[in-house]
This record gives structure tokens, sequence and C-alpha cells, in this order.
């Protein structure tokens, strides 16, 4: 028989993240900031297109070109689109303008359209309706004048050839005659060759009279083709490049690419990220209780307050929250101080503000704190300093010499005794440590000044896997989480913070298994 292979809960399958136009929307309602960045970079820089870019006009002009009986008319008309964009008139037209423009410009500002085979449409480019005007009828007498002569080289050189074979077939004609002239009078038997002669004497005049005809019929045609090429309608000023339009084009195109860059970044980082943002997701990671979300929290205190408006409203309310919840038992006064933790979980500038409001509120309530400064940065004792004022007893903060992450509790220093240090402990109400918590270091040294923990969880700042990780090490440590408070916390977020218990296990785990959704 088959044995039957025990289920592995980590290798479980996930069911996969439902993706809805939702959770699509509060992405993008959550990050409005960045696609609107982007769509604001966008209108600036098509702003900045439109002003860069001169206001042009331009204006057309029509010709009729004729070609030759027999030619072919493609062939032709594309010799014609040739020669007007060589640089001979382009150089011709700068000259005869006295533009101070090169060859090569004036070309990029001369637009060729062919309509028919007969009929080519020409348009100029100018800084204004009047300049643009007179390049256009420059450029169209010009291309005529020098097609012209174009086609009066070719005629001139056709000729030529006619008249050097005329000369040489005349030439012969008049060795002919002079050999008929002479077998004419050597008798009979020179009249039958003088006959012979003569024929082909008429034979090299008819050749003559037909040079003769085709060089008067090609001066002909050349001279019709040139008379009958010329401008068909007149030049006419084409609406010119508005600024107010170019900006109102230029401006909404930026706006329609920035913003959907920003769009696109912002869904593509939701769809890809497994940071956990919602209230469930982390109570389920932790094993514990959300027991209270606020949004945006100062992240330092400058000017003896944290930065005013909704941060330190949000800062108020996380306070007033945990202030109760760690606040000494009157009833048990004379067991010892409140031991409590305050981790953060990759984002420790903003728990060391909170823990640092936190001792300050229950300082003011008349508890005398004792602050132990775990974290990497060792900024607890200033922000408590900025944000303590009026009397009372002022939370006393304690930082460990050497490695604070991995230390026991307080060391003393040059200015304080071992036993200067017990007494603080001994005469406290309340102990927070302030630790960042790594999973490289653990929570054993926590262990050894505190008793129960509130993890700090910023929305979006940590995945499941390192929550879960976060718990695990409490737990490792005999601290169980008790709490968890999220800040940055998402406005659109229905969800419950409260983690569902395995009742198999008797314990608040969490039932998180494999790799979390979204």
């Amino acid at each position: 028989m088959e044995s039957e292979h025990p289920e592995d809960p980590e290798l479980e399958e996930v069911a996969p993240a439902i993706v809805s136009l939702h959770f699509l929307r509060r992405a993008l309602r959550r990050r409005w900031r960045v696609w609107a960045g982007c769509a604001l970079v966008g209108v600036l820089l098509g702003a900045a297109v439109a002003l860069a870019l001169p206001t042009r006009s331009a204006a057309s002009v029509t010709l009729l070109l004729a070609h030759p009986d027999g030619a072919d008319p493609t062939m032709a008309m594309n010799t014609d689109v040739a020669l007007l964009r060589t640089r001979t008139v382009a150089e011709r037209v700068v000259d005869r303008l006295d533009l101070d423009l090169s060859p090569e410009e004036m070309q990029d500002s001369i637009l060729a359209t062919v309509e028919t085979t007969t009929v080519l449409q020409l348009e100029v480019a100018g800084p204004d309706s009047a300049e643009s005007r007179r390049r256009t009828e420059a450029v169209a007498t010009t291309f005529l004048d020098f097609r012209n002569e174009t086609m009066d080289v070719q005629t001139d050189a056709r000729t030529d050839r006619y008249r050097i074979r005329v000369e040489a077939l005349r030439s012969e004609a008049g060795t002919l005659t002079a050999q008929y002239d002479v077998l004419s009078a050597s008798g009979r038997r020179g009249r039958a060759e003088a006959a012979e002669v003569l024929t082909r004497r008429a034979q090299v005049d008819a050749q003559i009279s037909e040079l003769e005809q085709e060089i008067e019929r090609t001066r002909i045609v050349a001279g019709a083709v040139a008379g009958a090429s010329h401008v068909l309608d007149p030049t006419d000023t084409l609406d010119g490049r508005s600024l107010v339009r170019s900006l109102a084009l230029d401006t909404t195109a930026g706006l329609v690419a920035g913003g959907s860059v920003g769009a696109g970044w912002v869904l593509l980082g939701a769809l890809l990220s497994q940071r956990v943002r919602r209230r469930e997701e982390i109570a389920m990671a932790l094993g514990t209780r959300v027991c209270c979300s606020v949004g945006r929290v100062p992240t330092r205190v400058s000017h003896g307050a944290p930065r005013p408006g909704r941060r330190r409203s949000s800062l108020g309310r996380a306070v007033a929250c945990l202030s109760q919840l760690v606040a000494p038992d009157p009833a048990a006064e004379g067991h010892g101080p409140v031991r409590w933790a305050v981790g953060a979980v990759e984002n420790g500038p903003e728990t060391t503000v909170l823990a640092a409001a936190l001792a300050v509120d229950r300082a003011r309530a008349g508890d005398r704190v004792l602050v132990v400064d775990l974290t990497e940065r060792g900024r607890v004792g200033r922000a408590v300093a900025g944000l303590w004022s009026g009397a009372g007893t002022r939370p006393v903060v304690l930082r460990p010499d050497g490695v604070p992450t991995r230390a026991a509790g307080p060391v003393p220093g040059a200015e304080m005794s071992t036993a200067t240090v017990t007494e603080a402990e001994s005469d406290a109400d309340l102990v927070l440590v302030v630790v960042d918590i790594d999973p490289a270091v653990g929570l054993d040294h926590v262990a050894a000044r505190a008793e129960r923990l509130v993890v700090v969880v910023s929305a979006g700042g940590s995945t499941a896997e390192r929550l879960r990780t976060t718990a695990e090490l409490a737990r490792a440590a005999g601290l169980e989480p008790s709490e968890a408070v999220l800040v940055n916390a998402d406005a659109t977020d229905d969800s419950l913070g409260l983690a569902p218990v395995d009742e198999d296990a008797g314990s608040g785990r969490s039932l998180l298994s494999g790799r979390w959704g979204r």
C-alpha cells in the first residue's frame, strides 16, 4: 500500500490575489501624487516644447509642368522633383533673396507634392506670412528658370550633334557632286556610274533635310515645353502655427502621456508588490490584532514640535490609544514598573517619534518614565527633548554603549553608574524599550528589559513574510506581540484588524501559510 504523505502547510498553494477595479482604484488613489506628478511633468514638457519651437508660416503655389511628347509622364515628373531639390535651386533662391540661410536649410523648408503627372504643388515655410509668400514665389520662379535652362542645355547638345552630322553629310554630298561631274564627262560608261553617284547624293541630301527638320522640331518642342510650363495657381498663404493652439495641443499630449506613464507605474507596482497594506493582512501575519490605525505620522521632531497638520493629528490619536494600553495599573503599585517594548518594523523614524510622544504623554500624566533606546539611529532622546515642555518629571532616556541593537539594556557610561541605572529602573513606573526589530539580531536582548511588545507597522512598508518572522522572533524571546499599531494606513481600507485564532493549536499564531497575497 502506498504510504500517505504528511501534509506540509508551508507548501500549500495560496489562492491567487484578486485584482479588481476596486483594487486598482485604491492603488491610484493611494499614490495619486506619483501619477499626478508625472502628469504635471508631462504638461510642463509639452509647454516647453510649444514655447521652444518658433511659430512658422507657409505659402503654397501650384505649377503646371509640360513634358515632351513620347516621354514617360511619371519618370518626367520624378525628374522635375529631383531638379527642384537640387542644391543649385536652393543656392539661387538664397542669393536672390539675400537670406541668412544655408542651402540645406532652404531645402528643408521646401515641400513638394505631386498632384498629377503634370501638376506639382510647392509649399515653402517662412518666419511669417509675408516672408513665406516671398520665398514661395522665388522658389517657383527659380525652379522654372532652372528647368528651362536644363532643357535648353539638353536641346543644344542634341542640335549640336545634329549639326555635326549635317556638316559631315554636306561634305559627302560635295564629294559625290564632284564625282558626278567627272563621270558625266567621261563618256557613255561613265554616265552609268554617274547615275549611281547621283542616287547616292540624293539620299545624302534627304538625310540632310531630315536632320535639319529634326533640329527645328527639337527647338520648337523645347520652346513649347518651356512656354507651357507656368504657375497654375498663384501663391496662397497658409495658416501659420498658432502659439495658443500649439500650447493647447502639446500640453494636452504631455498630460495624457505623463499621466499614462505615472498611472502605469503605480498600477504595475501595486500588481507586483508583495507588501501588505490592509489591517486584516497585517493582523493575520502577526497573529495579533491591530489596536490602532492612523494616517501619516511625523518622521522627525524639529523646532520643538512635530510637523503640524494631519501628521500631528495622527500622532496624537496613536499616542492616545497606546497610552491607555501601557498605563501602569494603580492597583499594582509596589510590584515594579510596567515594562513595554515598542518595536519598529522597517519604519524606524516613525516609531522613534511615536515612542517619544508616548513617553512624554505618560510623563505628563504623572508617571515616571524610563526610555531605553535600542534603535540603530539613537534619536529617541532628541525626540523626547523636542516634544517635552511644561512642568513635571521629564522622561529619562538611556542608551547603551557599544552596539545598542545587541545590548541587553542600558550600559553605564562615564556619566552614569550601574547603581544609578538600577535606581532609575526601580523608581520608574513605566519602562519603554524602543527597538528596531531585525531578524538577523532577534529580540532576546529586549526580553531582558521588557515583558510585552507593541509592533509598529507601516502600511505597504513590509511583506507578510517579514511580519510573520517578527512575530516568531517575539514568541521565541518570550515577548508575545500584544498589539500592533498601523501607521500610514490606507484611508480606503475597510477590513477589520483581528487575526483568526487556530483553535486546534490553542494559540494566537498566524494562520497565514505560504506566500501571502495582496
